[in-house]
């Protein structure tokens, strides 16, 4: 699942009683989200001062979202990293519930993004290279969010998204 760099994401879990295979509709619910790489890997995230963890620790307390054992959490935008991958789960307070969780993808929305940058037109010079330049995001005008190669000979421009 990929949840969206810049911006909040909502994410939502179902759990069910181990005792009944039943939806879990009720008690607390705590989500824990694990960097799986970057420069948090291996870490949890801690909402109570938004710092990550070396030891599990909680994401926030879910809340009951629909009729058939439906939690979410809402995570802010500072939580997610391009291109990290994390492990998000939930688990109720007593244990009651089957083990639920799954991975995500922090991405950025290529496209709106991409045009964005593309007609604002922020082109830097890769430090280091001489055929290479980054294409700055146009809302913060410091990352790069897609680089372009190019040569005398074909293909003339190689463009890769960051």
């Amino acid at each position: 699942m990929d949840v969206l760099c810049g911006q909040a994401n909502i994410i939502s879990l179902t759990l069910v009683a181990k005792a009944t295979g039943s939806a879990i509709t009720s008690g607390t619910v705590n989500f824990h989200l694990k960097a799986l790489d970057g420069t948090n890997a291996g870490k949890w995230y801690r909402a109570s001062d938004t710092s990550w963890q070396a030891a599990e620790a909680l994401a926030g307390v879910a809340t009951y979202s629909d009729g058939d054992g439906g939690w979410e959490l809402s995570l802010p935008s500072a939580v997610w990293t391009r291109n990290v991958a994390y492990r998000i789960y939930a688990k109720e307070s007593g244990s009651l519930h089957i083990p639920v969780g799954t991975n995500l993808l922090a991405k950025i929305e290529d496209l709106d993004v991409i045009l964005k940058a593309w007609c604002a037109g922020n082109w830097i010079l890769k430090s280091g290279e001489t055929d290479v330049y980054q294409l700055l995001d146009a809302d913060d005008g410091v990352t790069a969010i897609l680089e372009m190669t190019l040569s005398q000979t074909t293909p003339y421009r190689s463009i890769t998204v960051l």
